[in-house]
């Protein structure tokens, strides 16, 4: 397991046919208990499809009937060359590099108007002049 922990197993299904983008791959599936996925294909398994698995462009490739084939795209996510991420900008510090935190806020919003809220508009004696927000959370007892 990925935590380092042991299960005991008691369950094997022989010679499935596991279908993934239209490539079947057939393998012995091990009986578990999975919370988020239905099917994890191990080390063991991609090896014997001779499975190429290319970390930059999160792709999966493997051989069916002597031809490669890309099974498995991921999720190609584009993160700005501006945005350095918690662990490198970790890292960075440790390294000695400075580092400074900044709240930044834009105050050219403009509030909206109270009286365009038709509730308000209807009754402006008993609202205040802005609206901060919601009210807070009271419990009501109607009786």
């Amino acid at each position: 397991m990925p935590a380092g922990g042991v299960i005991l197993v008691n369950r094997v299904v022989r010679s499935c046919s596991v279908v993934v983008e239209r490539v079947t791959l057939y393998t012995d599936l091990v009986v578990i208990n999975l919370r988020k996925f239905d099917v994890i294909l191990g080390m063991d398994r991609l090896a014997s499809n001779h499975a190429l698995v290319d970390c930059q462009t999160k792709e999966v490739v493997v051989e069916v009937n002597g031809q490669m084939k890309t099974v498995i795209v991921g999720e190609r996510k584009v993160i700005p060359n501006c945005l350095i991420l918690a662990v490198t900008t970790f890292n960075l510090i440790k390294e000695g590099c400075e580092a400074y935190l900044a709240s930044v806020c834009d105050t050219t919003k403009v509030s909206p108007d109270v009286l365009k809220v038709p509730v308000v508009r209807e009754f402006p004696d008993v609202f205040p002049e802005e609206l901060p927000g919601l009210p807070p959370h009271q419990e009501v007892d109607l009786k």
